[in-house]
Order: structure tokens, then C-alpha cells, then sequence
């Protein structure tokens, strides 16, 4: 993005230092905390020149690439269109207010999470490489409803209670999925440690063949809701007969991730998916669970 954190950290601790004496607040000057109360901007002025933006991007919803300009709160964050007069697009409230210290450094990251063509929004709260809260926001019919299952305290915070998402927050994938159109992928995720788990996936292709990966030592992402892997071993298996089979190898170091969506459906995103199709578009639904 346009600025860099360091600076968007700077700017957050010189408008909480303001607010105190003049109610100052992200995007301009507000005396009362409201942005809407403002009645009149500096005469000739492109806003942009004057608000204090924390962050530029592109929103796609609905086949639509809206630019905006981002203005983050201690308890939302507000989307502007990127132009010269001041107009909203969208605000997004958070589950829960933010402190002054948390604040300083919250940043936004705009992606395709769900795989839908529209774009999600995650927040996340901490330096780079200490991240102690996140929460995320999905796209649905006009809407960035709040994704309760990809919110991630860090492990202080969360405590060592097992939760319907797994330990500290993360997502336990173990169990069994198929794709339920067709029913002609299965993929069973095992959990081998507390951070590592081994995934097959069988697809049919018909004509007595399927395609086949193994991966082995699939492990976290960064907030507990996606598992990662580099080793996947892909290939092609033709059947002679109900017994007899021979293997085709692939590719042997494939790469890519599992996701778990807001509504419970695995999702899988390849980096070989120029050589096996698969780009996330298809979502699995859970038939059972591993022990």
C-alpha cells in the first residue's frame, strides 16, 4: 500500500494524541467523533489532501472494482470512494473496541478469501511478526459480515480451552469432505501433531482413472484458519481391473493451501493448478470427522 506501516503508525499516534484535546479522528477533524457532523471542508480541497487515510485499495464485489480510500477506527473502519469529493462506500464495525495501544497497530488486508470473485476484508493487530488479534470479513449480497471462525487472539489471550475451532483458535480440519455436486472428490485430512497434518484426495475422472494427491506435513498459516503445504506428491491412477492399478507421477513438490470458510466448507487453492485445474473455485463440504 502507499504508506508504510511505520508511517500509518505515526499518523495513528498523532491523531490519538489530538483527539484528546480536540476530538480529532481518522479521516479529519471532528469535534464530537462524528465524521458526518463535519459541514464544511477547506474551500477548493481534494479531501485526500487534508484526512488523515490510512490505506488505499480496490474493492471487487458483484463483478464491480470500486478504489477506495480507508480510514481505520478504534471500533470500525471506514471506505471512502477514492476521489476528490468526500463520499462513503461502506462502514465495517468491530466485534469489539480496540485499545489506544492496539490501535497504533491495526492494519487492513483486502483478498478473495472465499474464492467467489469478491473481495474480503481481514484486520489484524500487532507488528509483522506478532500478531495478537485478527478478525475477518466476508462478502455476501452487498454485505462484509463478520467471519466469526477466522477470529485469532494470541495464545496468552485465548487461553488453553479447546474451543469449537480447536485450540487457541484454530480451525481443527480433521475429517472427511466431498465435493457435493458430483460426490467424485473425497479428501480426508488426519491431524498427526497439535501444528501438522497429512491430506489425501482422490478424485474420479471417470474412464477408470483418478487423480490422486498425498501430502504429508501440511501445517498452520499464520492465524490458525488455513493449512499450508509444499511436498504434494500428485498423480494419475488407471485401473486394469478392481484390483489391478498403475500409478502416473505428476508433479512431486506441489504447493498450495486449505481454507476453512465462514460457513464450514473447506476450500483448496493449488499453485500447480495450471497442470491439475484446481483454482479454489470448488468448495467440499465436511461428511464426517477423523479421530
Amino acid at each position: 500500500m502507499e504508506k508504510s506501516k511505520k508511517m500509518k503508525n505515526l499518523l495513528k499516534m498523532m491523531a490519538l494524541g489530538t483527539a484528546c484535546i480536540l476530538g480529532v479522528c481518522g479521516c479529519g477533524f471532528t469535534f464530537g467523533g462524528d465524521i458526518n457532523d463535519i459541514n464544511e471542508e477547506p474551500e477548493g480541497a481534494d479531501w485526500r489532501t487534508w484526512g488523515i487515510i490510512d490505506d488505499y485499495g480496490t474493492i471487487t464485489a458483484d463483478g464491480t472494482d470500486t478504489d477506495v480510500c480507508v480510514c481505520l477506527f478504534a471500533d470500525r473502519a471506514e471506505f471512502y470512494y477514492n476521489k476528490e469529493h468526500q463520499e462513503l462506500y461502506k462502514t465495517i464495525e468491530f466485534p469489539e473496541k480496540l485499545t489506544d495501544e492496539e490501535y497504533v497497530y491495526l492494519s487492513m488486508e483486502i483478498a478473495d478469501y472465499t474464492g467467489d470473485g469478491n473481495s474480503d476484508v481481514s484486520f489484524a493487530v500487532g507488528k509483522e511478526d506478532d500478531i495478537k488479534k485478527r478478525f475477518s470479513y466476508i462478502y455476501d449480497q452487498g454485505e462484509f459480515v463478520f467471519d466469526e471462525a477466522s477470529a485469532f487472539l494470541a495464545p496468552d489471550e485465548a487461553g488453553d480451552e479447546e474451543n469449537e475451532e480447536g485450540v487457541n483458535g484454530k480451525v481443527d480440519f480433521s475429517g472427511r469432505y466431498t465435493e457435493p455436486q458430483t460426490g467424485r472428490c473425497l479428501i480426508e485430512i488426519s491431524k498427526e501433531s497439535e501444528e501438522t497434518y497429512t491430506i489425501t484426495v482422490e478424485w474420479a475422472n471417470g474412464a477408470g482413472s483418478s487423480n490422486i494427491w498425498a501430502i504429508t506435513g501440511a501445517t498452520y498459516g499464520e492465524y490458525g484458519d488455513e493449512l499450508l503445504y509444499t511436498d504434494a506428491l500428485c498423480y494419475i491412477r488407471s485401473f486394469v481391473d478392481d484390483e489391478t492399478y498403475t500409478d502416473d507421477e505428476i508433479y512431486s513438490d506441489g504447493s498450495g493451501r486449505f481454507y476453512m470458510t465462514e460457513g464450514g466448507m473447506l476450500g483448496w487453492e493449488s499453485n500447480n493448478s495450471y497442470v491439475d485445474e484446481i483454482h479454489g473455485e470448488t468448495l467440499f463440504e465436511r461428511l464426517d470427522e477423523l479421530e
